[in-house]
Parts: C-alpha cells; sequence; structure tokens
C-alpha cells in the first residue's frame, strides 16, 4: 500500500473540515482505500490518504489536491508520499 500525505494552510477550520466531508466521495472514486485530516495549528492541518498502490495515488493526487483547493480558502504547504511501512487498525 501507498501513503499520500498533504500539509495545508487555510483561514477557516470550519469551511476546511467540509471541504474534506465533501471530497471523500471523488477521493474514494479515485482508488483511494482511506482518508484521515487532522488539525495541526490555528490555521494547518494535514491530511493522509492510503492507496492500493502508487501508480493509483500518482495518478489522482494533484489533480485531488487541486479541487480541495478550489472548495475553500486553502494552499498546500507540504507534502510527502511513501509505500507504506506500518498499518495497524
Amino acid at each position: 500500500m501507498f501513503m499520500t500525505s498533504t500539509d495545508w494552510e487555510f483561514a477557516d477550520a470550519d469551511a476546511m473540515t467540509q471541504a474534506g466531508h465533501d471530497m471523500w466521495a471523488q477521493i474514494k472514486s479515485a482508488g483511494a482505500i482511506s482518508f484521515k485530516a487532522a488539525q495541526t495549528g490555528d490555521n494547518t492541518a494535514r491530511t493522509v490518504i492510503i492507496w492500493p498502490d502508487a501508480a493509483t495515488a500518482g495518478a489522482a493526487i494533484d489533480n485531488l489536491r487541486a479541487a480541495a483547493a478550489a472548495m475553500t480558502d486553502t494552499k498546500v504547504i507540504g507534502s510527502a508520499m511513501g509505500e507504506l511501512m506500518v498499518d495497524y487498525e
């Protein structure tokens, strides 16, 4: 499995949370296995998407980030991705 992580900066936490809810259907239809988001500061958050493989993630992640940015006043301030090393539920 493969993981993408995106750090976001935004003006309105409630709008960002709603954008996350609204994005789930699009994220899932792009092939994602799971999607999580955490507020990391007053105006920052991190999202984590788990994918079946790097190819699926690579085909979708830029478009998904652009779609999220178009939904609310947010911008990507950092990102990372790689093969999942450990995954416990």
